[in-house]
């Protein structure tokens, strides 16, 4: 009797521990899919205005923001080096914020290194390079934009911005910073109907793409 009455306690013990754990997964996974974005439209108005940088300094920021862009898409492990060289000065100091917790990495290599991880690991990231908006004063070029990564056909939009400095003909960058475009979910969002059809439309969104 007792050695019966001890068992049910340590299977009540454990159901409760796994509920917990059960509760605490579903938590954290919802709060990675329920962040809520910024709107396109709210994002277009981001770049209606252009910038004060003459049209000479425009054209040769936008040249180095295209071969950034162009690196990120063919995200070839082999073109990295020659990729780090023509974006960004190898004797100067250069700092690259990433868009996630601990992402900051200053110097050469260490950048280097980091846009290798992102070329391997990440999604496809895109920007606005036309539409980019370019301020300058004198050799120092800033540039603010939008974009978005694409990962498994979801598209997590992201704001893209840049310090760069003139050497020679060409605009090397000497600070990048990537900062997700998201708020994560407030307490109050837990009384949203809203809340449970976009969970329910994610769980049906990942049983049809599993059945594929």
């Amino acid at each position: 009797m007792k050695a019966s009455l001890a068992q049910r306690r340590i299977l009540s013990v454990l159901a409760v521990v796994l509920l917990t754990a059960a509760g605490f997964a579903f938590g954290f996974v919802s709060c990675l899919h329920l962040r809520s974005f910024a709107s396109s439209d709210l994002r277009h108005q981001y770049l209606l205005q252009t910038g004060d940088a003459p049209p000479s300094v425009r054209v040769g920021v936008t040249a180095a923001l295209r071969a950034f862009q162009d690196g990120y898409i063919k995200r070839d492990p082999k073109e990295l080096d020659s990729f780090m060289r023509r974006v960004f000065p190898e004797n100067d100091d250069i700092l690259l914020f990433g868009a996630d917790e601990g992402e900051w990495v200053r110097g050469h290599r260490a950048v280097a290194e980091l846009i290798g991880n992102d070329w391997s690991q990440w999604g496809d990231f895109r920007f606005a390079v036309d539409d980019s908006i370019v301020w300058s004063s004198g050799d120092v070029a800033w540039i603010a934009s939008v974009g978005a990564v694409r990962d498994q056909r979801v598209d997590r939009p992201l704001r893209f911005s840049a310090i760069l400095t003139r050497h020679g003909n060409d605009w090397l960058f000497r600070q990048v910073n990537f900062q997700w475009d998201a708020r994560d979910p407030r307490p109050g969002d837990v009384l949203r109907a809203s809340t449970y059809l976009r969970l329910v439309r994610l769980v049906l969104h990942h049983f049809s793409r599993t059945a594929q």
